[in-house]
């Protein structure tokens, strides 16, 4: 198994340290201030007033003639859970100081239950994981990007989710982050937290809220001033988003190829090579070059997700700002949505997998939410977490709004290397915008036996 993006793409961010006893009693508060509270979304139900003829009083006899009222039968208090479940995990830095202060939270929640963590290498994870559980070990738990799951459900690694996840649950999560972890119809996991890309402006060369509202407009206005430029990377991930706001569909439903049959995908494509013709803007497969030009101020607009945000804001300070993507001739952008999530080991004991759920559902729910915002400075898929103050993470989220979940689909492994293929030909290579996306079509479909 691999991941199918360039390292470049995940960029390690640090946190301070003492953010998270912080957090952690933030979190400890609200579920103490939550344990007896309904859910948000339901109303408040108050105890009616004993009525004169209605049912006596607890202590009090029944009136002559009437009948006794029925005592409510008293709800059992839950066993408390106890046991020792075991999480793989690759998450460092801030992720990791997040996931400390999740890990405080739950243990005081649940002292009878004790969660052993063992860090994994990135590029290392899913294979680990995958190894171990073939050969009856491993975790319970796997903490995970979205990426590996079509190669850890092929390897019998993972334990369904689709009926021990309700829908009340499943609408506590935004729906595209969910559909991450959707494989085939059926799902796999429970998301943490989301990234996809968004624009980030440098205010000292450009107004956020003048933000250009098309893709025409946002070139025309690089074209009149080259300290407005646009800064792309030139990958499929990265440059998605544009070809929606053109109307062009990568895959049917069926994993056909169809994006030389929907939209106008060549129109996009050469937007993007005029972009690269103009001066000042870069349409560059350099993530590294583009990153620094930048931070340097060489151009106000750079397309970027949110593992980019400490190194900005460090190199930026208040000039950093976000905005949404410009809407294209057939509708919005959006952009591609991932998301990390948890997932369960299929061969552990099922006592084991009970307590694995109780801790994927805490670890998932809107109080850690706030601990992956706050400390973490990630995107929290539960979409009642509080994301704080940050404007940043605010506008990413306005941006989530109309993105796509990444197609959970075989087929996709094929459309990395053709689909950004389609992309460099036509910017750098000059090659004929319309008869390159129906080239990148045949070639998708062919890889992939269709």
């Amino acid at each position: 198994m691999k991941h199918n993006l360039p390292a470049s793409i995940h960029q390690p961010r640090g946190m301070r340290a003492l953010l998270i006893a912080l957090l952690l009693g933030l979190l400890l508060f609200a579920l103490a201030a939550c344990e007896d509270a309904p859910p948000a979304d339901e109303p408040v139900v108050e105890a009616a007033p004993a009525q004169e003829n209605g049912a006596p009083a607890s202590g009090d006899t029944a009136a002559p003639g009437q009948a006794a009222a029925s005592l409510p039968t008293a709800t059992p208090t839950p066993e408390p859970l106890s046991g020792r479940i075991t999480l793989w995990h690759s998450w460092a830095e801030g992720d990791g100081d997040a996931l400390t202060a999740i890990l405080a939270a739950y243990q005081q929640a649940n002292p009878g239950v004790t969660v052993d963590t063992l860090f994994v290498a990135y590029a290392d994870l899913p294979q680990a994981y995958a190894d171990a559980v073939a050969g009856g070990s491993g975790p319970d738990l796997l903490l995970a990007p979205n990426w590996w799951l079509g190669d850890l459900v092929a390897a019998d690694t993972l334990q369904p989710l689709e009926d021990a996840v309700t829908p009340e649950e499943r609408a506590n999560f935004w729906p595209a982050a969910l559909e991450n972890f959707v494989w085939q119809g059926t799902l796999y996991g429970l998301p943490t937290n989301y990234e996809l890309v968004t624009a980030f402006v440098n205010r000292a060369l450009a107004d956020p809220a003048a933000m250009p509202a098309t893709t025409d407009a946002w070139l025309a206005q690089a074209q009149a001033a080259p300290t407005s430029g646009i800064g792309l990377y030139n990958n499929l991930y990265h440059l998605y988003w544009g070809l929606p706001a053109y109307g062009a569909q990568l895959f049917d439903d069926s994993g056909l190829a169809v994006i030389d049959e929907t939209g106008d995908a060549a129109a996009y494509l050469a937007w993007l090579r005029a972009v690269s013709e103009t001066t000042g803007s870069y349409v560059d497969p350099d993530y590294g070059m583009l990153l620094d030009r930048f931070k340097k101020g060489e151009f106000a607009y750079f397309v970027d997700g949110p593992w980019a945000i400490d190194e900005l804001r460090s190199a930026l300070g208040d000039n950093l700002a976000v905005a949404q993507l410009p809407a294209g001739p057939a509708g919005p952008a959006q952009p591609w949505l991932t998301a990390d999530g948890v997932f369960i080991n299929p061969t552990v004991a099922p006592e084991q997998q009970t307590l694995a759920l109780d801790f994927a559902r805490f670890l998932t729910g809107a109080e850690s939410g706030a601990a992956i915002a706050q400390v973490g400075r990630r995107l929290p898929a539960n979409r009642n977490a509080a994301l704080g103050d940050d404007a940043i993470l605010q506008g990413f989220a306005r941006q989530a709004a109309a993105a796509q979940p990444m197609p959970g689909l075989p087929e996709m492994a094929q459309a990395w290397g053709y689909g950004g293929d389609m992309f460099v030909k036509v910017v750098d290579g000059d090659a004929d915008p319309a008869a390159t996306v129906r080239e990148t079509a045949a070639l998708i479909n062919d890889a992939n036996g269709k």
